[in-house]
């Protein structure tokens, strides 16, 4: 994934009460509990055995492919404080329940990225890594397009997880302000809108430039948005307005604060 690309938090638009609302069912894996489960995709690859798990959201198989998982985003093992302890417990809950397992991996042929990471979803039998981790407060759901087909099932489960307060979603912590940005890298926070730039781009809190893919006339100074991805630097002549920047690719995936 790209450091360009747009990530924000329910693809639908759907509130709080409207997700609580979702008819719940109990499935028990390694002492999970899941909302409504993410479907099984109609086309899977040969069986692959996990053979390292690099950290919450990178895996190699025994055939030597590394695989960016997609779907969600854990934090990275270099973070200080809460951020790299739960990057930590990510990368020990993913190999307590992936390494030297079969899994298969969705879609197949996969594609890559520019690391030559294969970018897809791992399957255990029925089960979606991205299920585990997100239902336990591991892992944020991210959507990059074309890999999204999973956003709103991961939606659910997440609301589910900050509803319980499950990991780090009990700190407290989360959405940052936007006053905390201060480096580059994945980041979920929430602010509200202080300058709109043009059609397709505006600036939360005077921190953050968000960029869209289209022009959206319905964005007003004061409304108040979610917003996760990666952020960059902005251009020297916007860095005194907003000093960071968020790219957004896909116009569904937006979050308005009610």
């Amino acid at each position: 994934m790209t450091a360009s690309t747009s990530v924000l938090v329910d693809a639908l638009f759907r509130t709080r009460t409207s997700v609580k609302a979702t008819i719940l069912i109990a499935l028990v894996y390694p002492s999970v509990v899941f909302a409504v489960p993410c479907p099984t995709p109609k086309t899977l690859s040969p069986k692959f055995v996990v053979n390292r798990i690099i950290d919450g959201d990178t895996v190699s198989l025994d055939d030597g492919s590394r695989v960016r998982l997609t779907g969600f985003n854990s934090f990275e093992l270099k973070d200080s404080g809460w951020k790299g302890r739960s990057a930590r417990e990510a990368k020990r809950k993913i190999t307590e329940w992936l390494l030297g397992k079969k899994v298969h991996l969705t879609p197949w042929p996969a594609p890559a990225d520019r690391y030559g990471r294969l970018l897809g979803n791992l399957w255990l039998t029925s089960k979606y890594l991205g299920e585990l981790l997100v239902a336990e407060g591991l892992a944020l759901t991210v959507s990059v397009p074309p890999q999204s087909t999973l956003v709103s099932c991961l939606s659910s489960i997440e609301w589910d997880a900050r509803d319980a307060r499950k990991g780090f979603w009990s700190l407290g912590q989360l959405p940052e302000r936007m006053q905390a940005l201060d480096k580059n890298g994945f980041r979920f926070g929430v602010g509200s809108v202080t300058e709109i730039i043009n059609p397709k781009s505006f600036i939360l809190d005077g921190r953050l430039r968000v960029l869209l893919p289209e022009a959206d006339p319905n964005i007003k100074v004061g409304i108040r948005f979610e917003v996760r991805g990666w952020v960059s630097r902005s251009p020297k002549w916007l860095r005194k307005r907003a000093p960071w920047t968020l790219k957004l690719k896909d116009m569904t995936n937006r979050v308005r604060v009610f």
